[in-house]
């Protein structure tokens, strides 16, 4: 938005700015000064005119002074604070997601325009205009009535996507033409406004009105709502309406073929703590029931992937690259257009090499995402293996296996990353960024071949801008009219209205991502706009691989090889989270081959004082058919899928995976805990403390506790292994030897067979008095004794003195 600053009546004929005419004006002066200079005999006079004249050329030819002139303080100072992007109103429209709201914050003594839902996206033959239009007064004083209008230039065209970026930018000055839209397609009066509060208007232009039949050329138009006040300043929001094709007289050309695919993953995978608990609490009867559930959706997830197989059914169009993985937890699975990599993994992220960082040591190899993996997922999925169909006429009637093509995450498709997915049997990649041209002179089709060590690798490279907007997102910060969702798709109709006028003889094919998560109602309002969009048709993906590629083979290598690799912080991230998943995985390890009981073991431990089995531990096992090292594999295998889901392109939920794996890490060691001693009184020179050491696993350990006294007063001693069986308790006993009398605190701690230390320890309070019943009391006796003999010899043997 910006504010009114030049008047109407500051424009000559045709709109044309009246800088252009000061400087026609000039010029005509000053041929006609130095014509009049040359009859003047003293050259002291013809030098004073001609420098007279050349001052007042000066003045009037610059045109920043002339606009200064013009400009009030008020009018300066709203141009650059009424382009701040507003806030969503109360209406459903002007509530969009979070992430498509503008980031420039709202300042003070501001007025915005909202477009909200109901508004026009295009005119035809016989239809009108209707725009619904929301006033939000951030200002802190009162706004008087006022009047909005639809300005428009409808025989205006833009001629190429640059200029009409601009102009939704709300720049100024970028064509003569756009400075003064000369017709009031619409207008309404608006009540007086409250401070922090808003208005929402609807203008309506019947078909019938005289301003529709202006419209006699197709393609996007200009719209520009101006908001005026006697109280505020102007305020313009530049917009689009499209013009379509129906009901005028021009040459048909081939339409614009689209391509509208969906990448069918998600990004709100959580770590579902109560299978967690179930897997390292209970036994499992079989293999699959122990992996059941790790990762789950939310109820809100699963509510929208309702919603959105809906929209799926309604529009054939859509084309769904599908994560198996998400496929499978589908209720009514929707269609499949191709396979992806298994939870969208950043296939470009493992390309880069990192210090000290392993990808397999973190539980992440090629052989869980490749595709190889992903086709293995699909058919387990769609119930399509072999293992699953009924007979061998079953398979062979199956349909043919889908493509699969490799999504773009969140590092971009460099050389290297490109080399890696073919590798791993993905020729097809699709890259939604670096690899299509900055300013293109037209759009052209969505795809490249590229070379790589590993052989030719197709990129089918999205188109920029209908993506950014199919994504319900804005172009830019400053697009204010694109702080909406009408706004948005008012800007993909003109946008691809503007491409097939561009080239309209060439055949093209656009890549248009959806995005993984869009709003299902969203999706279904953008797809019904865009199905009544007659220069669009709407193309399989099976076309676009077999159609012809614009951009040269020596061209492409060198967009690829332009690609960087992931670095800065972004690397450092994936880094950090693969050594945290490593040492989770290691921890893992090692409760297995220190913590976890050999059940072939011939020679067993000393067996404990008592042991209890815990309230709902045996009873309710079922009799399990997998050993304990099945049961660690499985908690591997969660592990390994929680890792995987780490390196999706949600920066959300790569933290949830990766504290998940590390806390069920840390789980698997406090299912072996102490129980909190008692204080404990000693009255001889040792003790026994009773120790009670519980097992919330499925399957016994073996396990060491080492003790120790925060006090010289006290030893403790304890020889030996505990073994616990599966959900039970056992106690066992440490010495504590009493040097001295006092009182001191005995730590205890669990220690695996390699004498690693883990879990909480416990500490127990321990008190000694000695007491004359034991060794110590016998000496000091015993010393008693001997100094009273002593004393009474020295008293019978003693010489008196003479003076006594």
């Amino acid at each position: 938005m910006r504010s009114e600053t030049v008047s109407r009546l500051d424009r000559g004929p045709g709109g044309m700015p009246c800088e252009s005419w000061r400087f026609r004006i000039c010029s005509y002066v000053s041929s006609t000064v130095f014509r009049m200079a040359a009859t003047i005999p003293s050259a002291v006079g013809r030098f004073a005119l001609i420098l007279l004249v050349a001052v007042l050329i000066v003045a009037e030819a610059n045109p920043a002074s002339a606009s200064a002139a013009e400009q009030s303080p008020s009018a300066s100072s709203s141009s650059a604070s009424l382009s701040s992007s507003s806030s969503s109103t109360s209406s459903s429209d002007s509530t969009s997601r979070t992430s498509t709201t503008q980031t420039s914050t709202t300042q003070s003594n501001t007025v915005n325009l909202l477009i909200e839902s109901g508004t026009s996206f295009v005119i035809t033959h016989n239809s009108g205009y209707k725009a619904t239009v929301t006033i939000r007064n951030n200002t802190n004083q009162r706004v008087e009535a006022g009047t909005l209008e639809v300005l428009t230039n409808s025989r205006y065209s833009f001629d190429s996507s640059l200029l009409m970026q601009e102009w939704a930018d709300n720049a100024e000055g970028i064509d003569p033409r756009l400075d003064h839209l000369p017709t009031v397609l619409g207008s309404t009066t608006v009540g007086a406004i409250d401070a922090g509060k808003s208005s929402t208007v609807t203008i309506t232009v019947p078909a019938n009105d005289g301003v529709m039949s202006l419209f006699t050329t197709w393609g996007p138009k200009p719209l520009d709502f101006k908001y005026s006040s006697r109280s505020a300043d102007t305020v313009h929001m530049h917009s689009f309406v499209t013009r379509t094709q129906s009901g005028l007289n021009i040459e048909a050309t081939p339409k614009l073929g689209v391509v509208m695919a969906m990448p069918l993953t998600s990004s709100q995978w959580k770590v579902g703590d109560s299978s967690v608990k179930r897997l390292l609490t209970q036994r499992p009867s079989t293999a699959s029931e122990s992996k059941l559930g790790i990762t789950t959706l939310s109820s809100d997830a699963k509510t929208e992937q309702t919603l959105l197989s809906s929209v799926l059914q309604r529009h054939t169009n859509i084309q769904t690259i599908s994560d198996p993985d998400y496929l499978s937890s589908f209720t009514d699975q929707p269609r499949t257009t191709a396979i992806m990599q298994p939870e969208g993994f950043d296939i470009a992220a493992a390309s880069v090499d990192y210090d000290g960082a392993d990808w397999q040591s973190a539980g992440i190899t090629p052989d869980s995402w490749n595709a190889e993996r992903s086709l293995e997922l699909y058919r387990s999925a769609t119930g399509t293996d072999a293992g699953q169909a009924n007979d061998l006429a079953a398979v062979q009637t199956t349909q043919a296996d889908p493509a699969a093509i490799a999504w773009q995450s969140k590092a971009s498709w460099s050389l290297k990353a490109l080399t890696l997915a073919k590798q791993q049997g993905y020729g097809t990649v699709v890259a939604e960024s670096d690899y299509e041209p900055d300013t293109p002179s037209a759009v052209h089709t969505s795809k490249m071949v590229v070379n790589t060590e590993a052989g030719a690798v197709t990129v089918l490279n999205t188109q920029r801008e209908l993506s950014t907007l199919a994504q319900d997102t804005a172009t830019s910060h400053t697009a204010s009219a694109e702080n909406t969702f009408t706004g948005r798709i008012s800007r993909f109709i003109a946008q691809s209205a503007l491409y097939q006028t561009e080239a309209p003889y060439e055949d093209r094919e656009l890549l248009v991502s959806l995005g993984s998560s869009p709003d299902s109602e969203h999706l279904e309002t953008l797809m019904t706009a865009l199905e009544s969009c007659s220069w669009l048709k709407f193309d399989s993906l099976s076309t676009l691989m077999k159609a012809k590629t614009y951009v040269g083979t020596d061209e492409a290598n060198a967009r690829a090889a332009k690609v960087a690799q992931l670095s800065g912080q972004d690397a450092q991230t994936v880094e950090d989270a693969l050594r945290t998943l490593t040492s989770s995985r290691e921890m893992i390890m090692r409760f297995e081959s220190n913590v976890l009981d050999d059940a072939n073991r011939s020679e067993q431990p000393k067996p404990s004082a008592s042991t209890t089995t815990l309230i709902g531990g045996g009873d309710a096992q079922p009799k399990s058919t997998l050993t304990a090292k099945q049961w660690m594999n499985q908690i591997l295998a969660a592990h390994d899928e929680m890792a995987l889901k780490a390196f999706s392109p949600s920066s959300v939920q790569n933290t949830i995976m990766t504290r998940g794996a590390r806390q069920m890490a840390y789980q698997l060691y406090s299912g072996v805990s102490l129980a909190q001693p008692d204080a404990i009184n000693i009255v001889s020179q040792s003790a026994k403390m009773p120790i009670t050491i519980a097992n919330n696993h499925p399957y016994a350990v073996r396990v060491r506790f080492a003790s120790a006294s925060d006090s010289g007063l006290f030893s403790t001693t304890h020889d030996g292994e505990v073994s616990v069986p599966p959900n039970s308790e056992v106690q066992d006993t440490v010495t504590v030897q009493v040097l001295q009398s006092g009182t001191a605190n005995i730590h205890i701690t669990l220690q695996d067979h390699e004498g690693n230390s883990f879990g909480a320890g416990v500490d127990a309070r321990v008190t000694s008095v000695l007491q004359i019943n034991d060794r110590s009391g016998y000496v000091i006796l015993a010393l008693a004794a001997v100094l009273g003999v002593v004393g009474l010899w020295r008293q019978f043997h003693r010489v008196k003195d003479p003076d006594e």
